[in-house]
């Protein structure tokens, strides 16, 4: 799936501007029919796939992130041998980042409006 520069750039911009439901299609795709998760590992090494598994990471709602989340931790010390893979791994340690960062400023909101309460 999306192998060549071309055919990644469409998906990305499927992924982009695609419905809800577009987007579950190709991740679906992505994710595979088998536990072995075969089209994503191979996406996650390829010179141009890497860039559709990153875009997919920004524009999936939160249970496909989730989902495809728990599906890549498995393989984070592997991708990192890979050039390729590095990538997804700093896109994902960006996400968990961001995501902390986020639960830590909710929680400081939180308390505020509990103070003012």
């Amino acid at each position: 799936m999306s192998q060549q520069n071309f055919a990644s750039n469409v998906v990305e911009k499927c992924l982009t501007f695609g419905t809800p439901e577009e987007r579950q299609i190709l991740v679906t795709e992505m994710l595979g029919t088998t536990d072995e998760n075969e089209p994503l590992q191979v996406m996650m090494k390829d010179q141009f796939a890497n860039y559709v598994v990153q875009e997919v990471l920004e524009t999936c709602d939160d249970q496909q992130l989730e989902t495809i989340l728990n599906r890549i931790k498995v393989h984070l010390n592997a991708l990192k041998k890979y050039t390729y893979g590095k990538h997804i791994v700093a896109r994902v340690e960006k996400l968990v980042a961001a995501g902390a960062a986020n639960q830590h400023f909710l929680g400081k909101v939180e308390s505020l409006i509990m103070e003012y309460v």
